[in-house]
């Protein structure tokens, strides 16, 4: 994943947000909103300077936030922990951006990948994402897998796949999850924000030597049909689950992100249709421009 040099623009950073002790999304819709409001904003920031190839501009925004040590402090809630966890998988994938093909060694300032580092620690020793066994630690897998890949190193690369392992075990031989199934009339759409970090984990897993594509009997593979298959025809979900469904205007839109990376490495024939009138797939955990990132950039 590599994005040509842009033109410099003016790179304002915002000041860097001590703490992600954000109301839960359901619990207080309204106010995780407005306090989630800062850091999204400052990832649509990081995010628009990566689709620019703006190097020295990303170098800047998570230089500063990194040498203030922002979103460490600690956290009372749980709903903190995911979104530090988000915006580490987004930071790393946004610089993974810059490396050419096939380079491991770091070329992130110093002070930059140790702040990402310390997210992932952060992250991977979070009893509150832990002890859930459902998609957040699957998403913690991808946090650790990308910030590990970023930094060179291979302990969190491995930690991350063995959370997404958890996640390809999960997967029965229809295709659903479980736990997934038990989210009542949201359960579709968990099933296709649990199968993002298993893909794009399965995508970083193979530099390690590790085909999580094809464990569990190709489970990856299974639940991505039924998604796929849900997408085409939603009612097709209900031989899964008898509530009427309810998706988030994201749920087919910017999380089909990972149709870019599995198109790419599967060449689904069912999928450029799907894909056409949705591309470019932006998404505020994935590093921006997943299409321009991931179109055709498998090995």
């Amino acid at each position: 994943m590599i994005s040509h040099a842009g033109q410099a623009q003016p790179c304002n950073v915002p000041p860097p947000l001590a703490s992600v002790d954000v109301p839960g999304f359901y619990d207080d819709p309204a106010g995780y909103g407005r306090a989630i409001a800062p850091l999204h904003a400052f990832i649509e920031q990081v995010n628009k300077a990566a689709d620019a190839g703006d190097r020295a501009c990303l170098t800047d925004l998570l230089g500063t936030w990194a040498r203030a040590d922002a979103m460490m402090a600690p956290i009372r809630g749980y709903q903190g922990y995911y979104e530090r966890s988000w915006a580490g998988t987004d930071f790393a994938l946004a610089l993974l951006r810059f490396r050419p093909p096939g380079r491991t060694a770091s070329d992130v300032p110093a002070v930059v990948t140790n702040w990402l580092v310390r997210i992932a620690a952060g992250t991977r020793d979070a009893e509150a994402i832990n002890h859930l066994h459902n998609n957040l630690v699957y998403w913690a897998g991808l946090d650790l897998a990308a910030i590990g890949t970023l930094a060179n190193r291979p302990d969190l690369v491995d930690a991350g796949i063995a959370r997404a392992r958890e996640g390809v075990r999960d997967i029965l031989q229809n295709g659903t999850l479980e736990r997934e199934l038990k989210r009542g009339d949201r359960a579709l759409h968990y099933h296709n924000f649990a199968l993002i970090p298993l893909v794009f984990t399965a995508e970083l897993a193979r530099a390690r030597g590790v085909d999580l594509y094809a464990e569990n009997n190709g489970a990856i593979r299974r639940l991505a049909d039924l998604v796929i298959k849900a997408v085409q025809n939603p009612a097709s979900f209900a031989a899964y689950s008898a509530t009427p469904q309810q998706l988030f205007p994201w749920t087919f839109t910017s999380d089909l992100a990972w149709m870019e990376p599995y198109e790419a490495r599967f060449h689904d024939p069912r999928l450029l249709a799907l894909m056409a009138p949705r591309r470019p797939f932006i998404n505020l955990r994935l590093g921006g421009n997943v299409t321009a990132a991931w179109r055709q950039a498998v090995d």
